[in-house]
């Protein structure tokens, strides 16, 4: 099977993308979403616990994700610290995950797979690309997030020229291009590969 990674900055629309692949019947598998059930089992809270201590924990005995983001947003050795925890397991999860389908190709959205060698795991990768100032006003609408804390995150991302210059497949989502025509010829294009 295929395995097509797709990635871009934050606000890029990665997410809008994925839902056009699976009306197309393409299985998308987004590693934001795993990684927050990943981050909720016990044997991961154990983990990051004994690297952050239990102040990072709620009243349930679960992750708070606002105060661990706090921390690792501005520390790049304890953000390395919960990758080096949560993406082993991730990528567990996702062989497991993509040795059940049977298409031609299969797709993880992922907005640092270049950040975290991610991008070695694929046979393609497709960049979804954005004007930084329409992608932090969609972040704004989306998590009515503050401008300081967008451009933090942004901080932690590999710059999207570095990720278009080394994608296979670029998709413009600028307000001015249709993103639909764009997906529908990668994925005929992705249907051909052998």
């Amino acid at each position: 099977m295929l395995k097509v990674g797709l990635t871009g900055n934050i606000g890029s629309g990665k997410s809008t993308v994925s839902e056009v692949f699976k009306i197309l019947g393409v299985s998308v598998y987004n590693a934001d979403t795993e990684a927050k059930k990943i981050l909720d089992k016990k044997e991961t809270i154990n983990k990051i616990t004994s690297f952050f201590g239990t102040e990072i924990l709620n009243s349930n005995d679960i992750i708070d994700r606002k105060k661990l983001a706090a921390i690792v947003f501005t520390n790049n050795e304890k953000l390395t610290a919960l990758n080096n925890i949560i993406h082993p397991a991730l990528r567990i999860d996702f062989e497991e995950w993509m040795n059940k389908l049977t298409q031609h190709y299969c797709i993880m959205e992922s907005a640092i797979l270049f950040e975290t060698d991610y991008y070695k795991m694929f046979d393609k990768i497709i960049c979804v690309s954005s004007p930084q100032d329409i992608a932090i006003s969609r972040v704004i609408k989306r998590e009515n997030a503050e401008i300081a804390d967008i451009l933090k995150r942004l901080h932690n991302q590999m710059s999207e020229k570095e990720k278009t210059d080394r994608a296979d497949f670029i998709i413009i989502n600028d307000e001015k291009n249709l993103i639909i025509p764009q997906i529908l010829k990668l994925h005929y294009d992705l249907s051909l590969i052998k």
